[in-house]
């Protein structure tokens, strides 16, 4: 075999000019991996496919795929802001009217929402009233318990998350307030008329979430399936509802001026959603308002300014935010509660739980990561082996595959690491345990093609070298109801995916290459 050119692993050249989206920690074995588009996800290019138009495709059961151990707080759910704030005029609407008494819920159902934002009046001491600020919106609490029922029960594989806030404020009403009836309603009679619209629809409502003994630990999809969780209770003086963390790493800045600035705090939670591997929840209202000089629809949509006689576009955070997500399909970016959101932005969000879906018995550009730093192909179940050396200097050699072993021996072990002696823009190194690097060969500085076998090498410590930085997307394999974790390995040179050769599958020796990734 002869020795690669001595350069191959420090051309500049490959640094592959590709947009990065965030960070995540995925397991001690593993490192650390970064979330980048894969495959082209739903995309939008105009501001009416981000704002104030649903569509006309409906996306009834997007969740069915889902893998049913997926914890809530890894999924991304679009959702709505002041979700049946409908009527008031331009100060006080957020959403695109679908129609009274929860009809505008059930289009919002139906088009792939799954987040929602419920605020409620106290109305003759025993019911819910839905209002935005002092206007009601032509809708009960009861209407929207029905609208969740009758969808969930077409729509089994599904679950609505609530957001569900006590409108009116129990002192201090101001002009702009509105007033519960009676004024002398309490926080507690509040929980307390939640309560009976509980009990008469238990059925419906994830339990631990509605107790009020305390918030739940945040559920894993299978458990909440043809189920409404509540997520927080706010506004009745009591943290004893919904699910942990809701409410701790929310972005909610709604008087942020000028539209930029919202954007910015919008950004900037997205990409922490993006970057915690933690199981907490991640919440994101895209809305903000101050009632006279910007209008919810502006901070939606955007808006035309004049100044020195030249007239110039704000573009508005649904715009943005679609654009930011536009072709990624992994990395999630938490729940995201919009106003007016369009198809394209609901799909982009949709498209971020793709890691989620089950790929099947396996993949041969699918590989599982064991604790014992073994990397096991999921199609072939044969791991990869730090194979024969080129010559005697040990400079680097083959990269391989072989039989795996109950004790893992040093050849079969790997780990991505973060480079620290320069910007490696979330890119890991994949390394043996013998500290070389995993190499895509350099090939006179073209990309070589799908089926090259790849090498170990020195690492490239001076910068950064797109042949030996990898971009670590999870995955999963199995079925819906039983997934194991997993993961694509994508080189940031030649954009393919770490796989082995199908020809010499079953041969000790056979070949590690790159191949087109699965989508």
């Amino acid at each position: 075999m002869p020795r690669p050119a001595s350069h191959h692993a420090g051309v500049r050249s490959r640094r592959r000019a590709r947009p990065l989206v965030g960070l995540i920690t995925v397991c001690a074995a593993l490192g650390a991996a970064l979330l980048t588009p894969g495959a082209a996800g739903a995309s939008g290019s105009r501001n009416e496919d981000a704002y104030r138009d649903l569509g006309s495709v409906t996306r009834l059961d997007w969740m069915a795929n889902i893998a049913s151990d997926t914890s809530l707080a890894a999924m991304s759910l679009p959702g709505t802001h002041d979700t049946l704030a409908i009527h008031g005029g331009a100060s006080a609407q957020t959403q695109e009217d679908f129609g009274d008494n929860g009809k505008t819920l059930k289009a919002q159902l139906e088009h792939g929402i799954r987040a929602i934002d419920i605020r409620v009046r106290i109305s003759g001491a025993e019911d819910f009233t839905i209002h935005h600020g002092v206007v009601y919106q032509n809708a009960n609490f009861g209407d929207v318990l029905n609208e969740a029922r009758a969808f969930l029960k077409k729509h089994p594989s599904e679950t609505v998350v609530m957001r569900l806030k006590a409108e009116c404020p129990f002192k201090d009403v101001k002009a702009f307030d509105c007033a519960n009836d009676p004024k002398s309603m309490t926080p507690e009679d509040a929980r307390n008329i939640f309560g009976h619209y509980v009990s008469r629809n238990s059925d419906l409502f994830y339990s631990p979430s509605v107790t009020g003994a305390g918030r739940a630990p945040v559920p894993r999809l299978k458990d909440v399936r043809g189920k409404v969780v509540l997520g927080s209770f706010d506004g009745v003086n009591s943290d004893s509802y919904g699910i942990e963390t809701f409410n701790k790493n929310q972005e909610d800045h709604w008087t942020a001026d000028p539209v930029q600035k919202k954007w910015d705090y919008v950004k900037e939670n997205v990409d922490k959603a993006v970057a915690d591997d933690k199981n907490e929840m991640y919440v994101t209202y895209t809305s903000a308002s101050d009632g006279v000089k910007r209008l919810p629809f502006e901070y939606a949509g955007g808006y035309w300014q004049e100044q020195g006689g030249v007239r110039t576009e704000v573009q508005g955070v649904n715009y943005r935010l679609m654009k930011y997500l536009n072709g990624g399909d992994s990395g999630r970016v938490g729940t995201v509660m919009m106003d007016f959101p369009g198809w394209a932005l609901v799909d982009n969000i949709i498209s971020r739980n793709n890691g989620h879906i089950p790929k099947g018995g396996g993949n041969r550009a699918i590989w599982l990561v064991n604790s014992d730093k073994t990397y096991v192909n999921s199609q072939y179940k044969r791991c990869m082996v730090r194979g024969p050396e080129f010559d005697s200097s040990k400079t680097g050699g083959l990269i391989t595959q072989r039989e795996c072993q109950s004790k893992a021996p040093g050849s079969h072990q790997w780990g991505a690491e973060k480079p620290t002696s320069f910007e490696s823009n979330g890119y890991f190194w994949i390394k043996s345990s013998n500290g070389k690097c995993l190499t895509v060969p350099y090939n006179n500085g073209t990309p070589p093609a799908a089926g090259t076998q790849l090498f170990w090498w020195d690492c490239e410590t001076r910068w950064f070298s797109g042949s030996q930085m990898w971009n670590v997307v999870p995955t999963k394999i199995g079925s819906v109801e039983d997934s194991k974790k997993s993961y694509r390995f994508i080189n940031n040179w030649t954009g393919l995916c770490l796989s082995m050769d199908p020809a010499t599958a079953s041969a000790t020796g056979g070949k590690v290459t790159q191949d087109t990734c699965p989508k």
